[in-house]
């Protein structure tokens, strides 16, 4: 067994005499080291140290060092709150890598995912909660599969640290197609006509052709010698080029902080003013922050927290003229390509006038876009509704 020793210095006259009282009182002297007749460094047991203190002795006696056990506990007296801080974090670092905080369900469908999301939930699946093993999760997964067997092919729970990501596939269900009604192409909006792609009607309008917003362009009556032989559904795209007037102001100087969509957690420990993020080996160059802290010490100028990190993007600019006319053009191209649909695009642009004060420019720019202008008018079988209306449709 490792036993305590104490090791002391002890000052005063005739230090022979302090010795010889020592062995007198069953205290064992475990090594001396003499500095003077005067002074001398004495190693004994931690237990005799108190019958030497009972003594009354004029000797000056101090202690200089610990042995032993003894040496042992005094250490993890001095560092308790360091060995507890440490404890207490590497406990919390268990619990919180084997907890999950987030579940996400990929799908379009709100009415699906709250279904999967309340499933999961009752079989105690659910935020802030510890993570199932693989077996538990097989097992959730039969489950949630013979209740909604109509509605699911096949469900997969995958956890990636503390995250679940749960993948469906929707069960195809063979659905009773109307027929598509006999009908006009129409247009959507004043355009004049770029690309024609008709599967089936007659058409009216050919390429080059000006239109107003609702002419006919391919009508459903299919005529021959000035007479309606039959009436079909018209299909087919429609392209033509429209105009847009933008109106813009763009300022001399920009700054704008917003968040890009990525987020990750991360455990963090906090000295002074100094963050040390554990396993985080990407870490982003500007970000919003929300701590929380699961460890501190009111004593030590430390704590351990959670966080949840959003990455930001930071835009600082202090443009020139020729830059400013730039940017709001760019501008208003997004405000117009946010609306325009695949294949849609922005064919030429021509900036009318501009105006520059001291803080901003203003532009007015003339757009012409390509876009899709098919819209649809149903219509009557040629015939059951014989009014003078549907032929003046086909002329």
């Amino acid at each position: 067994m490792l036993k305590s020793k104490i090791n002391l210095n002890v000052a005063g006259s005739n230090i022979y005499r302090f010795i010889k009282r020592l062995k007198n009182n069953n205290i064992e002297i475990l090594n001396i080291d003499k500095f003077s007749d005067d002074k001398i460094n004495i190693t004994i047991y931690k237990k005799d140290y108190d019958k030497l203190l009972s003594l009354k002795t004029v000797y000056d006696i101090e202690v200089c060092n610990y042995n032993g056990f003894a040496k042992m506990q005094r250490s993890l007296i001095n560092n308790k709150f360091i060995i507890i801080s440490i404890f207490f974090a590497l406990i919390c670092l268990y619990v919180l890598t084997n907890m999950i905080f987030s579940i996400d369900v990929i799908t379009n469908d709100s009415a699906m995912e709250t279904k999967i999301r309340t499933e999961l939930s009752n079989f105690g699946v659910k935020k802030y909660n510890f993570k199932k093993d693989y077996n538990s999760l097989q097992k959730i997964k039969t489950e949630i599969l013979n209740k909604y067997r109509n509605e699911l092919e096949w469900i997969e729970i995958e956890n990636i640290g503390t995250k679940y990501i749960v993948r469906y596939e929707p069960r195809l269900t063979t659905d009773n197609v109307e027929d598509t009604p006999l009908r006009h192409i129409i247009a959507k909006k004043d355009a004049v006509i770029t690309d024609l792609n008709i599967s089936s009607g007659q058409i009216i309008k050919n390429l080059g052709s000006y239109v107003k917003k609702g002419d006919i362009i391919v009508s459903g009556y299919i005529s021959l010698n000035e007479s309606v032989k039959d009436t079909v559904s018209s299909s087919g795209t429609v392209y033509g080029e429209t105009w847009y007037n933008v109106k813009i102001t763009y300022p001399n100087r920009y700054y704008e902080s917003y968040e890009t969509g990525n987020e990750k957690k991360v455990f963090v420990i906090n000295f002074l003013t100094k963050q040390i993020e554990l396993f985080n080996f990407n870490k982003y160059k500007t970000k919003n922050i929300r701590d929380n802290i699961l460890l501190k010490n009111n004593i030590l100028p430390i704590y351990f927290s959670y966080q949840t990190q959003k990455e930001t993007k930071v835009i600082d600019e202090n443009n020139t003229e020729e830059e400013l006319i730039k940017k709001a053009v760019n501008a208003a191209k997004t405000k117009i390509e946010e609306k325009l649909q695949s294949n849609e695009y922005i064919k030429n642009y021509k900036i009318l006038n501009k105006t520059k004060n001291k803080n901003s420019i203003t532009l007015n720019i003339f757009f012409s876009v390509i876009e899709n202008i098919t819209n649809y008018q149903e219509i009557d079988k040629y015939g059951e509704n014989s009014d003078a209306e549907n032929k003046n449709m086909i002329e």
